[in-house]
């Protein structure tokens, strides 16, 4: 019934006059990577919807924001003073957001054994801020790996990961501030009804709407680390309910240092992560229901790399209403690109079918992203291996019209149709590294051959639904769906 429903859906927006796309601006290089760093960047959007990004230089682990100023990214600000440094790496690091003018970025301070989370605080937008505010009040042992969210009154609630003395214990407790972010209520210990401990080393992430709120963590159970989440709808007093929310089940007896990303939307809370359940890592996005109860709905695989052996990793999500955007890396072999899948009709289906590229260069690793939209725009921001810089993009959601589409050289036709073959007004000597899969990533045999000037496709089996042909031309990958009906 579901993969009818899938077809169905996807039939209806074949025939209309226009797709829904994400018409993306040129790059733009947030600052000079090999001064200010390049190391796990993340965007925050201040009022008027203006990018603010925080990221840092592993060695010496300092921390700098830019603002953008319409054309460009203004000067980084270094946020640390002078004699603190940050625990800083690929997988974890500091974290921002912001409500109004009002812009609070949370880190680490190193050394791990001895240095305290804290904060600092713009209510200027990012253009100035605060010296360093104690965040975490954990007494005896060690806090680190912070991550928040900001409510709508613009207060701040931030989780850390806690241990009791030498590394033990570990667990993810939280804070709530209550006066925009100048000083931090005592901390909460709330995931002691999941059976195990939170994983050592995966990072955390918190999430807010309105009187809801959710914990997001990596557990281990007896080396089963599944993403559980944590919710509250009492502006975070009590949280009496959780679940796992993605059960896969994945045994791993190593930290493997990849944690979840989410977000509320219309009713429900959905979450992305990453899982080597199947044997490499693919990303995963699931959807809970949060009324009557709270309840796990669906957990969706995206499609995987063409690639079995290709991996997934870091996924983050943003939205609003319908609207629903993803964003992750990828490599089919060693070279990361950044992918994005996205919705405006709130349906998973969607952001699993619209999987594309976001950088532009095709050339060495991108990797690390983030993601954040507002009012039909969406921001991303990304490390460049090549560059060794931060580079930001941004696009807005709109259409191509099927006269657009037509004109593309590499459209099948006839498409839809009942006998599993499609044509192709191209030479097959364009093409490289073809491949079909089904929906589910799984590959299909088929047959290639070329008449007069045509290349024919032909899948061996002919059942109904939806397929990907997969492959290179003129060094770009590109994805065209075909449709048996």
């Amino acid at each position: 019934m579901r993969s009818f429903f899938l077809l169905i859906l996807f039939f209806t927006s074949f025939y209309s006059s226009s797709q829904t796309i994400i018409n993306w601006d040129p790059e733009i290089t947030v600052a000079d990577g090999s001064v200010y760093g390049n190391t796990r960047p993340r965007i925050a959007l201040a009022a008027n919807n203006v990018p603010v990004v925080i990221y840092g230089k592993i060695s010496g682990g300092k921390l700098f924001t830019s603002r953008f100023n319409g054309v460009s990214f203004d000067l980084p600000i270094g946020i640390l003073p002078a004699s603190m440094s940050s625990y800083l790496a690929t997988w974890t690091g500091p974290d921002i957001a912001a409500k109004g003018d009002t812009v609070i970025a949370v880190f680490k301070q190193n050394p791990m054994d001895l240095g305290n989370v804290y904060a600092v605080r713009s209510v200027d937008g990012g253009i100035t801020f605060s010296d360093t505010i104690r965040v975490d009040n954990h007494i005896g042992g060690i806090s680190w790996m912070p991550s928040l969210d900001i409510d709508e009154n613009g207060n701040p609630s931030v989780v850390y990961m806690a241990h009791d003395a030498s590394m033990t214990n570990p667990r993810y407790n939280v804070v709530h501030s209550t006066d925009q972010g100048i000083s931090y209520q005592p901390e909460m210990e709330i995931a002691t009804s999941i059976p195990g401990e939170a994983c050592d080393c995966c990072p955390a992430e918190y999430v807010i709407d309105g009187a809801q709120h959710a914990l997001l963590f990596r557990n281990n159970d007896a080396n089963i680390r599944d993403i559980y989440a944590v919710y509250s709808n009492d502006d975070g007093l009590t949280y009496p309910e959780n679940a796992n929310v993605d059960n896969l089940n994945w045994a791993i007896n190593a930290c493997p240092s990849t944690g979840p990303h989410g977000m509320f939307n219309n009713g429900s809370l959905y979450t992305v992560s990453a899982s080597r359940a199947t044997g490499s890592f693919r990303v995963y996005i699931s959807e809970t229901a949060t009324n009557p109860s709270f309840s796990v709905q669906t957990n969706t695989m995206m499609i995987p790399p063409t690639n079995a052996t290709g991996v997934q990793n870091y996924p983050r999500i943003t939205g609003e209403n319908d609207t629903i955007i993803m964003v992750w890396q990828e490599a089919e072999t060693s070279n990361y690109e950044i992918y994005t899948g996205f919705t405006t009709t709130g349906t998973i289906s969607e952001i699993v079918n619209s999987k594309t590229i976001v950088n532009d260069s095709l050339f060495g690793s991108q990797t690390n992203p983030d993601v954040i939209y507002a009012n039909g725009k969406v921001y991303v921001v990304f490390q460049d291996a090549i560059s060794g810089d931060v580079i930001y993009k941004s696009g807005t959601i709109g259409t191509l019209s099927i006269k657009d589409k037509e004109l593309d050289q590499y459209a099948f036709y006839p498409n839809p149709n009942k006998e599993g073959t499609f044509y192709l007004d191209s030479p097959i000597a364009d093409l490289k590294n073809c491949n079909i899969t089904t929906l589910n990533g799984q590959k299909c045999e088929f047959k290639i051959s070329t008449i007069g000037d045509k290349t024919v496709i032909k899948l061996d089996k002919i059942v109904k639904g939806i397929y990907f042909f997969n492959f290179i031309v003129d060094g770009v990958e590109k994805t065209n769906e075909l449709i048996i009906e």
